[in-house]
């Protein structure tokens, strides 16, 4: 059976209506560890479901725009008290956000660019958190997203297990593997591969040697620590919780859950030789 497609959301923030006195320190921690782990109110959307991606916009005033985006970590929208009217509640989602911009800081996503294509049927102006991007704009806003995360600077990862929007990409997969936050840190990654190469450590594919220049240092990383082990303030050690694989191995070490040890994998791969 194929897994569920991945949707995506627009979670929103108003700074006018909600000050985020925090997030000059969830900003310094998330370049430290590399995510942000938090939660978000997501309007009356009660379909949200773990794994789906979510884009954060910053609304009411400038800079506007896409200020972070994540992946939910929640099972499903939960309710507690509202972020602004006491006595109410409002029901809220768990996301790790993969990549968070301050805008007092540095230039966010503007609104302005999100108004082409199929990003300009999203309703960009809605004041409800939890809105469905669809699909095909979904896709343009991941390429957009990218796009412009490279051009400041940040080194976003795209592999071909990776791309995190639109059901059309995933018709025929038989398993989506998701590279999470500890995998995409550029600099863990360096690490990691200065340490190890740029050879996969479980069937020793080296793209440089097949693909040449064109390949040469392409590899995947693979995180070894479950994630569920992983505690909030947790620092990574890329020599120790990180390991080079091709994208083949990276499929098979999660084919199972919690996914096979690279050790395992070389078992059943010399066993099928």
């Amino acid at each position: 059976m194929q897994p569920s497609a991945m949707k995506t959301f627009l979670l929103t923030w108003n700074p006018k209506k909600w000050l985020w006195s925090t997030l000059d320190a969830d900003y310094d921690l998330a370049r430290k560890q590399g995510f942000l782990d938090d939660r978000w109110s997501c309007g009356r959307n009660k379909h949200i479901r773990s794994g789906d991606r979510v884009f954060l916009l910053r609304q009411g005033q400038e800079p506007r725009g896409i200020v972070a985006s994540g992946i939910v970590t929640s099972e499903e929208p939960f309710p507690d008290d509202h972020f602004t009217n006491a006595g109410r509640s409002a029901l809220y989602v768990c996301a790790r956000f993969d990549m968070l911009l301050h805008p007092n800081r540095e230039p966010v996503l503007p609104r302005a660019n999100l108004n082409s294509g199929a990003l300009a049927a999203v309703h960009w102006s809605t004041q409800a958190s939890g809105i469905t991007i669809a699909p095909d704009a979904a896709a343009e806003l991941e390429e957009l997203w990218r796009a412009f995360l490279t051009m400041r600077g940040y080194s976003p990862i795209l592999l071909a297990d990776e791309i995190p929007a639109a059901e059309r990409f995933w018709e025929g997969a038989l398993r989506r593997v998701t590279v999470n936050a500890f995998e995409r840190n550029a600099i863990a990654r360096g690490v990691c591969i200065a340490h190890f190469g740029a050879t996969c450590r479980v069937c020793r594919f080296d793209f440089g040697a097949t693909y040449g220049e064109l390949g040469s240092g392409f590899i995947h990383v693979h995180h070894t620590r479950p994630l569920s082990e992983v505690r909030f303030g947790y620092t990574i050690d890329p020599k120790r919780d990180l390991i080079p694989v091709c994208p083949n191995c990276h499929a098979m070490l999660h084919r199972t859950s919690p996914p096979l040890t690279v050790a395992e994998l070389q078992k059943r791969l010399q066993y099928a030789k």
